[in-house]
């Protein structure tokens, strides 16, 4: 009965990791710094991210981490200015209009 207990709970235990990692993402910005996103959807995409090893630019083309706010783990780290992310997000903004725009 002991060691069916045991499984029981080692399996409850892995489920409840894996759930965790579907459910979060999880912000590296230094060895020492490290910040939770909760995601819109179930997904293991984008678990771990590093935002020091990684383009401004590829973190904020990246819809699922931006609707997660990872603009907020970006400034409260010091990564950068509040300005340069709305800059950012213009000019995807305005990159992602022209694609759609000669696409058409």
């Amino acid at each position: 009965m002991g060691k069916r207990l045991k499984s029981y709970v080692l399996i409850a235990l892995v489920m409840g990791a894996f759930y965790f990692l579907l459910s979060h993402h999880i912000i590296f910005s230094s060895v020492r710094d490290v910040d939770l996103l909760k995601k819109n959807e179930l997904t293991l995409k984008d678990t771990f991210v590093s935002v020091r090893s990684t383009p401004l630019e590829e973190i904020l083309e990246n819809d699922a981490l931006v609707d997660a706010g990872i603009e907020d783990v970006l400034v409260k780290r010091g990564i950068v200015s509040e300005e340069e992310i709305n800059r950012q997000l213009e000019r995807i903004k305005a990159k992602r209009t022209k694609e759609e725009e000669s696409s058409e």
